[in-house]
């Protein structure tokens, strides 16, 4: 259907006031200068105006004219990155197959290597590089799993990934330009803390608690530094264990509206059973959260499988963006996955790793109890733990002392966002600390 001159001049305002050439609380033309300007009837721009009110870009003051009522929005793609799509066109091209004679191509055909892989027989149409969202069935498994924890999302919502971490690099390479403050967890996942530095971002700690980030903190925080971006970690926490409650988990989205903030929730343990706690995207609905989900801790390192959940203009982003930095992620892998999600093994493999944590889990906190030592939180589920050392020793120095021994520990030290001190602590993971020579360590230490 052809564009008429409304719909025109409406994409064309629209796009300025969303790429942030017309800036927040900017007085748009009169209604007679935007006519002269368009060539086009007081009618005309009348309803173009009336559009922008109520998409909520443009407000209306009684006498005064039409002023920008929104910022800039985060899902705006930057210039580069469209540019970047536009010089990939062959790309494209190869990954969407339109056409059906291909002698451009850039791979073998596809006949030619479906048997490559042993032990792993793939659909016709699965043996070239896959679509930048990821295969469809692992997607739509995906989704279903959200629905049955009562969460509605389509497939193209959702973007596969080589891991949590590549998760975490598309998102940092979408929405983080040097010099941008970003807000993160504190303690928190400390390889995180280097992407962000490498990308040249002012990392900001916000105080993690039992019951998740402080909400007063992340409040003043995001309002004095402007931050736009803000990961957090839902449910048993790396590096404390513990998970948001619900009155954090409003609190943290209140904030994010009101700073018009993104919330990358990066929670690997999304599909174990028995942990406790409350799902940003549960309250959300994945508007302004963004969930990165992950298969290394629940069925391998190895695999370097992943995925992203988010509204559908960003996960399109990001697929693109992927597509650009790394054309896809493995069909191989995700085959692999979905059919162990087919056959439920995923499910008992689940059940029985909830199961084994849980055992080990008491097992370690009533052996550091007879030690004496206290732990930040009561664990929620999950895999880790952090333990308080007693103040006025270094964290750092007794991971020395331990590794002189053959015993690698995780120093608190490492977890923080900035360079200020903090009481000695250590994270722990449940499913390997029941070694007798850690609690003799441990003991000697204390």
């Amino acid at each position: 259907m052809a564009q008429t001159k409304t719909d025109r001049i409406f994409e064309a305002l629209q796009n300025r006031i969303l790429q942030g050439e017309l800036r927040h609380g900017a007085r748009l033309q009169s209604l007679r200068q935007a006519c002269e300007q368009y060539g086009v009837s007081k009618n005309i721009m009348v309803a173009v105006y009336d559009r922008l009110v109520a998409r909520g870009l443009v407000t209306s003051r009684q006498g005064a004219g039409f002023f920008v009522a929104h910022a800039r929005s985060m899902a705006v793609e930057p210039q580069n990155l469209q540019e970047a799509i536009d010089t990939v066109s062959l790309l494209h091209a190869q990954v969407d197959r339109p056409h059906t004679v291909v002698p451009g191509d850039g791979r073998p055909p596809e006949n030619w290597l479906l048997n490559a892989v042993p032990g792993l027989t793939l659909s016709a149409g699965e043996g070239g590089y896959g679509t930048p969202h990821g295969l469809l069935l692992l997607r739509e498994y995906i989704a279903a799993a959200q629905l049955a924890q009562g969460i509605e999302v389509a497939s193209s919502q959702i973007v596969t990934t080589f891991g949590a971490n590549h998760a975490l690099d598309l998102v940092i390479r979408r929405f983080v330009r040097e010099g941008d403050p970003v807000l993160v967890d504190d303690p928190g996942y400390y390889p995180l803390f280097a992407k962000l530095r490498l990308a040249r971002a002012t990392v900001i700690g916000v105080p993690r608690r039992p019951s998740g980030p402080d909400p007063e903190a992340l409040r003043s925080l995001a309002r004095d530094h402007g931050a736009r971006l803000f990961f957090t970690q839902s449910l048993g926490q790396n590096p404390t264990g513990c998970s948001i409650d619900l009155p954090t988990a409003h609190a943290i989205l209140q904030v994010a509206d009101r700073q018009e903030m993104l919330v990358v929730d990066d929670d690997p343990f999304l599909d174990l059973p028995g942990l406790e706690g409350t799902r940003l995207a549960h309250l959300d609905l994945f508007d302004r959260v963004i969930q990165i989900g992950s298969y290394s801790k629940t069925l391998s390192p190895s695999l370097r499988s992943g995925y992203i959940i988010a509204r559908p203009e960003i996960a399109s982003s990001l697929a693109e963006l992927k597509m650009i930095l790394a054309v896809s992620s493995s069909s191989y892998t995700e085959r692999l996955i979905a059919n162990l999600i087919r056959s439920r093994r995923y499910e008992k493999i689940k059940t029985t790793m909830a199961r084994r944590l849980a055992l080990a889990r008491a097992e370690g906190m009533q052996r550091l109890g007879a030690l004496g030592v206290s732990l930040f939180a009561e664990p929620q589920g999950g895999l880790y733990g952090w333990i308080r050392l007693p103040e006025g020793l270094d964290d750092l120095e007794v991971a020395h002392q331990a590794s002189a021994q053959g015993i690698f520990l995780a120093p608190g030290s490492l977890f923080h966002a900035g360079t200020e001190s903090h009481p000695p602590g250590m994270r722990i993971n449940w499913s390997r600390v029941n070694d007798s020579r850690f609690f003799s360590f441990l003991r000697g230490v204390l």
